[in-house]
């Protein structure tokens, strides 16, 4: 009876510990001491393992991109690893992107003729993918290979789809309905090993970035009640595929936004994490979570493409480590592509539009120009939700109440 009370208390001892939210200087330390500059951390993690998944957080932001353009650009990148994947395109049009970024041009203009012109054609399943980071990677991909030796490939990872081949409602409810569609996680992660065993090595190896959105990346899974299956986010995939080791997964800095409803905050460890950063002076770092303070944090998302709550988790059990870039009031949500939608475009755009609505709401009033707008106009507002300013306060009063403490 006495080792039976002993294993209950240390149970729920475990699940205090677990639940509980590092200090602030716990954290700053912790980065401070640990910490080393992200792009080195990343090239670090390739010395010892062959796959490094990069957990997107809003697929919108801007100043993520920053950071793995300075990757990519990096000339070990295009040397020793050679291959990027994205969870953005189709994998139907891997030789379409291929031939784009690899093509020679007389002028900028003429590139971007062509990137307009593959873009149109759209990378996935909506009317058109209108993230402005997507162009900017696709170029900044491009500007690397006219001048590098060794040319960059990029692996498109989705659900194969093409706008050519839906004509009516019908064909694009049936799409929304398929075995690709609603097994996203498995599919991408499937696509990934495929390509990834046609690559060509590089010094007697295979390496690959992949870039995919953070409810993805995470290494954690589920059982589907109804067909007794284990649903995996893409993460989780990638290591049962490749092994443990061979893959490290992650993450990039974000919020907690499994828990926003539409007007609150939630920052990750009650904004402890942000308040370290600022006490770092917002110094970029990545670290290792592997029994450190931010690995013991708890995680609040999602399992890859669903509504399932991963439950009981912390950061460390979901991926192993973590990229601190840029304070959360520096996101910046970017969308419209100037230019994008040409006369000559609009009866196709229109089209799409017409279905994917009527597919979606049917009987709804289609909001046309108003789309076409968010499409071809740029727009830029804050990643966090809130302004600048207020994020700033938030987290200023973290830091008040933990010296009042």
């Amino acid at each position: 009876m006495r080792n039976l009370l002993l294993f209950i208390f240390s149970a729920f001892t475990a699940i205090a510990l677990k639940a509980q939210t590092p200090s602030i200087e716990a954290l700053r330390t912790c980065a401070a001491e640990k910490g080393i500059p992200p792009k080195e951390y990343i090239f670090k993690l390739f010395e010892k393992s062959d796959i490094v998944v990069l957990g997107e957080r809003d697929h919108r932001d801007t100043v993520q991109y920053d950071l793995i353009h300075d990757i990519l650009a990096d000339p070990r990148f295009a040397e020793q690893i050679g291959y990027v994947y994205t969870e953005v395109g189709s994998y139907n049009m891997n030789d379409d992107v291929n031939r784009l970024l690899q093509g020679s041009y007389p002028t900028e203009a003429a590139f971007m003729d062509s990137l307009y012109a593959y873009y149109r054609k759209t990378e996935n399943f909506y009317p058109i993918w209108e993230k402005y980071n997507r162009v900017k990677f696709l170029k900044g991909i491009y500007e690397i290979n006219r001048t590098s030796p060794r040319k960059i490939r990029l692996g498109l990872t989705d659900c194969e789809f093409s706008w050519d081949e839906i004509r009516t409602v019908e064909d694009y409810k049936d799409f929304w309905k398929s075995p690709g569609l609603n097994n996203r996680d498995s599919l991408m992660a499937t696509h990934i090993s495929e390509m990834y065993a046609r690559q060509t090595p590089l010094n007697g190896k295979r390496k690959a970035l992949v870039i995919t959105n953070q409810p993805h990346a995470i290494n954690d899974s589920f059982i589907l009640k109804k067909s007794n299956t284990v649903y995996g986010a893409q993460g989780w995939w990638m290591k049962k595929i490749f092994g443990e080791e061979r893959v490290k997964i992650v993450v990039l800095n974000w919020f907690d936004y499994d828990l926003f409803d539409g007007s609150n905050f939630p920052m990750t460890g009650g904004g402890n994490w942000d308040a370290a950063f600022e006490l770092l002076e917002c110094r970029p770092f990545a670290i290792d979570l592997k029994n450190t303070p931010y690995g013991e944090t708890a995680y609040n998302g999602h399992v890859g493409g669903t509504t399932t709550k991963s439950k009981n988790k912390c950061w460390q059990d979901v991926a192993d480590g973590l990229i601190y870039y840029a304070p959360l009031y520096d996101h910046v949500a970017a969308w419209g592509i100037e230019g994008l939608i040409t006369k000559e475009f609009e009866p196709e755009i229109k089209r799409r539009l017409t279905i994917f609505f009527q597919a979606r709401q049917p009987g709804a009033e289609i909001p046309m120009e108003a789309a076409i707008e968010e499409y071809n106009v740029f727009h830029a507002h804050p990643a966090a939700i809130k302004s600048k300013e207020e994020v700033k306060e938030i987290i200023q009063e973290v830091l008040e109440k933990n010296i009042r403490q």
